[in-house]
């Protein structure tokens, strides 16, 4: 059995703001979700992955005319970790909550800044902008990170399932845009960008970079972009609770561009929310990537991590072509505090056409949500998946989707 743990402790959480009506009111709906960069949601300080409040209610109402929601706040969480790839690590997350005008139906932008260092002498920096203009005619955002840590393999496909772990170094400096446009009610399109520098030291004489032709394996820059298009009725862009979120990025990596690799990816992102009985919310998440040419093995489709699939290591299934779904169900305790249980099931492929009979990975589990900031919904969250020989531990800001 393969235990993946990431055991966070908070020392601290302060959220300042202004008094006003809770930001979980109704707003004009706006695309703020792009898997590709998962820019609401810092990762798991442990280097996992790479993304509500559920004590208020449901079915907000809009705010009454004479209110005016907040300005700004923040959020303050430093964290002591342990992990079996990082050992013992602090790390701090630090989310700047504001609206550029305090006026009712402004959707709510953040800045986040996370990092960590372990007794491995592993880094992880990384900030996510997430910004709208013009009364939410704009939408800038993305991701910049720095990390240097070890990691596993296991090969590519669904090989893997017999392949030993092998343990390697990399250091990723990466770098993820987007710029979007309103062009008509909830539907959003706008240019996405990907830039990355990849490098890493292959440890084991005998392991599977040395005896096979693993496609990157020499690392360097990667550059890709492309039309991305969005569709967002959401209530609320930090703890949704009902409407849809649907996004579909085509993204072209090209010496064109500076890219040492030429390929292409198609990612297609569907989540719906609905709220249920007793202030509780049904979420689905449904995700997609199909690939093609000469793809890298770190830009493959991965199941796992604290966001896909939770329960196994990022990674652990990983290929050109990609299809999982989860379901969670949200439901508030007492007080602050929260919980859920979630269920998914994933598949990976060389061929597009093999997916539908691929092996089906699956993983359920459970989890734990604190509000530290119950007027904007943003939550800390701790969640146990477990799987067919694998189970793993996750803490981290936000919800999975």
């Amino acid at each position: 059995m393969t235990v993946y743990a990431c055991i966070c402790l908070p020392i601290l959480g302060a959220a300042t703001l202004a008094t006003s009506p809770p930001a979980s009111e109704a707003r004009a709906p706006a695309a703020d979700a792009d898997t590709t960069i998962d820019q609401h949601a810092p990762p798991t300080l442990a280097g996992g992955s790479h993304r509500s409040n559920l004590g208020g209610d449901p079915v907000p109402s809009p705010p009454a005319p004479s209110e005016q929601p907040k300005k700004s706040g923040n959020v303050i969480v430093p964290i002591l970790l342990y992990t079996p790839e990082t050992h013992f690590g602090v790390g701090g997350l630090f989310i700047h909550l504001f609206r550029l005008k305090p006026e009712p139906g402004a959707r709510l932008s953040s800045i986040a800044v996370v990092g960590m260092i372990t007794t491995r002498r592993q880094a992880v920096f990384e900030v996510h902008p997430d910004i709208y203009w013009a009364s939410d005619d704009l939408h800038v955002f993305g991701r910049v990170e720095y990390q240097k840590y070890p990691d596993s393999f296991w090969g590519i496909g669904n090989s893997a399932d017999d392949a030993p772990e092998e343990r390697y170094e990399r250091t990723r400096l990466r770098y993820r845009p987007v710029v979007q446009l309103r062009i008509a009610g909830q539907v959003y399109a706008g240019l996405f960008g990907d830039a990355m520098w990849f490098s890493a030291e292959y440890l084991d004489p005998d392991g599977l970079f040395a005896t096979r032709n693993v496609p990157g394996e020499d690392g360097g820059i990667t550059v890709g972009l492309g039309p991305t298009l969005t569709f967002d009725s959401r209530d609320n862009t930090v703890a949704t609770i009902s409407g849809w979120l649907v996004n579909a990025t085509f993204t072209e990596f090209s010496p064109t561009f500076g890219s040492r690799y030429s390929f292409r990816k198609f990612q297609l992102d569907a989540r719906w929310f609905t709220p249920t009985a007793y202030e509780q919310v049904l979420a689905v998440h449904a995700y997609s990537e199909v690939q093609g040419k000469d793809v890298p093995y770190y830009h493959l489709g991965m199941l796992g991590g604290d966001e896909l699939l939770r329960g196994y290591y990022l990674g652990r299934y990983r290929d050109e072509n990609l299809v999982a779904l989860d379901v969670e169900y949200r439901v508030p305790v007492y007080w602050r505090f929260g919980a859920v249980a979630f269920a998914g099931a994933g598949m990976v492929s060389e061929h597009l056409q093999d997916l539908p009979g691929a092996p089906v990975r699956w993983a359920v589990g459970s989890g734990l949500r604190f509000a530290v900031n119950q007027e904007e919904h943003l939550n800390l969250r701790l969640d146990f998946g477990i799987g067919p020989d694998t189970r793993g531990f996750y803490f981290t800001a936000r919800e999975a989707f």
